[in-house]
């Protein structure tokens, strides 16, 4: 089986690039990109053509003036669906490239937290018609000429436009779900209270994870601390154990030759049947016909 290993970071004088910026071109129809993951958040913009991208277990489809958005290291495959090809201009950038609270409160981390975010429920290609007098397609202009060019200072700019976009992106959503961003003072101070237990079952996941002991970590009952995840996460804590499970899943099925039942013990989910299971449910294919699809 073919395989695509984990892209890794680019370096420029010996030191990680904070943001890439290039024109993706293609000739025809077919794979643009093998199925990959890397850990930038990326972004799309089409410029022509129509293409199609397998992103959070399903495909969708795209073309010029629309707006894609990828998660840290998730995993993504590319298709052009157009004869005659295409072209789309890539933005990606990592996590931390946003990440700067002047204000000291946790304010700005609560806004940029669901565009962080890995899960998938947020809508993450936007349509040209949405992005009406948004002004998105210039911005993605400008950072592809900062880039380009390299001016004094360019860095500044390119940043100032990325967080144009993500602000835009972050509005997007909230007008749509404003239900999800419930960025009360006390939400703000609950997240940075169950932030060891986010970054516990972030790094531990692939362990069995006992919920009295995340609880104890931020200083809460099991009950509190339950009731408090669900409040503002939007999911049950094994629900979000699954999400992060069913991920690193799809990284292990499209870059290693391991077997189904391997993946299913190296993930945290113990048997096979269970994993799945699970697998089935949150990307409505079973592991081996999500290997087959993207290799």
């Amino acid at each position: 089986m073919e395989t695509y290993i984990r892209e890794e970071k680019t370096y420029m004088d010996g030191m990680p690039c904070p943001f890439l910026c290039h024109l993706q071109t293609a000739d025809g129809a077919g794979s643009v990109y093998p199925a990959h993951y890397h850990s930038y958040i990326e972004m799309l913009f089409g410029l022509s053509g129509e293409f199609q991208i397998y992103l959070n277990g399903s495909w969708h489809g795209w073309k010029a003036g629309d707006l894609v958005l990828i998660s840290a290291e998730e995993v993504h495959h590319i298709y052009a669906r157009s004869k005659e090809g295409g072209s789309y201009i890539v933005v990606r950038f990592m996590p931390e490239f946003l990440q700067g609270d002047l204000t000291g409160t946790g304010i700005e981390k609560g806004y940029l937290r669901p565009l962080l975010s890995p899960d998938g429920l947020q809508e993450k290609v936007i349509s040209q018609e949405e992005l009406t007098g948004s002004g998105i397609g210039m911005l993605f202009q400008k950072i592809l000429k900062e880039t380009g060019e390299r001016e004094y200072a360019y860095e500044l700019a390119v940043r100032n436009h990325i967080l144009g976009i993500c602000l835009w992106i972050i509005r997007y959503w909230h007008r749509k779900n404003p239900e999800l961003f419930d960025d009360t003072v006390g939400n703000r101070e609950l997240f940075r209270a169950l932030e060891p237990a986010l970054a516990y079952m972030d790094e531990h996941f692939r362990q069995n994870i006992s919920v009295c002991y995340l609880a104890e970590l931020c200083g809460f009952s099991y009950s509190y601390f339950s009731r408090s995840f669900q409040r503002l996460m939007h999911r049950k804590i094994p629900d979000y154990l699954n999400s992060l499970r069913v991920a690193e899943a799809e990284k292990l099925l499209i870059s290693t030759s391991m077997t189904v039942t391997e993946i299913a013990l190296a993930t945290g989910f113990g048997t096979s049947s269970y994993f799945i299971k699970i697998f089935r449910r949150y990307k409505h294919l079973s592991p081996r016909q999500f290997r087959a699809m993207l290799s």
